[in-house]
């Protein structure tokens, strides 16, 4: 199995936990292209329940959290 393709079983999921790619977008305020195109480049994992792709929430909010500069001497 694809480490950016995993399958899982409804009844395990938590409430919340899982967004899909418009919720993802409106979530970010990006473009859901640009959403997709984070998962193909393997920076999100995708996740599959049927047809539909959906994200692990805390993992798009760490990815889209701005990192904090550290200034050099």
């Amino acid at each position: 199995m694809l480490k950016s393709k995993k399958v899982f079983d409804v009844k395990t999921v938590k409430e919340g936990e899982f967004i899909t790619c418009r919720e993802a977008s409106e979530i970010g305020r990006k473009h859901e292209v640009t959403i997709r195109r984070l998962l193909a480049e393997k920076k999100l994992t995708r996740y599959k329940l049927g047809r539909r792709t959906l994200i692990r929430r805390e993992e798009f909010m760490a990815l889209i959290q701005p990192q904090e500069i550290v200034a050099q001497d």
